[in-house]
């Protein structure tokens, strides 16, 4: 909860006399809210107590992820589709 200290004012911007008497303090609202991911046993490790089941990172939300992986699994398609010869020239300097 974050909480504003409110001052009444006059038209001159300047505080009215006896204005500290009149101070009021105004509830401004939570400005974030925290959502738990994972809850482990240790500081930072250890078996797991919690996991959100329906969190979802911020780099799948932004579609880098399902990029990164569609890249990988048409990089290994190519790799095996078109194998590479080998090199006649690696085993040129082992003793």
């Amino acid at each position: 909860m974050i909480i504003q200290i409110s001052v009444p004012r006059n038209e001159s911007d300047k505080m009215v006399r006896g204005g500290l008497d009149k101070m009021i303090l105004v509830e401004v609202g939570p400005r974030f809210s925290l959502n738990p991911i994972k809850t482990f046993a240790g500081r930072f490790g250890g078996p797991t107590l919690y996991e959100n089941p329906f969190n979802v990172s911020p780099n799948q939300k932004a579609g880098k992820y399902a990029k990164k992986v569609k890249a990988k699994t048409r990089r290994i398609m190519y790799e095996l589709s078109n194998p590479s010869e080998p090199d006649e020239f690696a085993d040129m300097w082992r003793d």
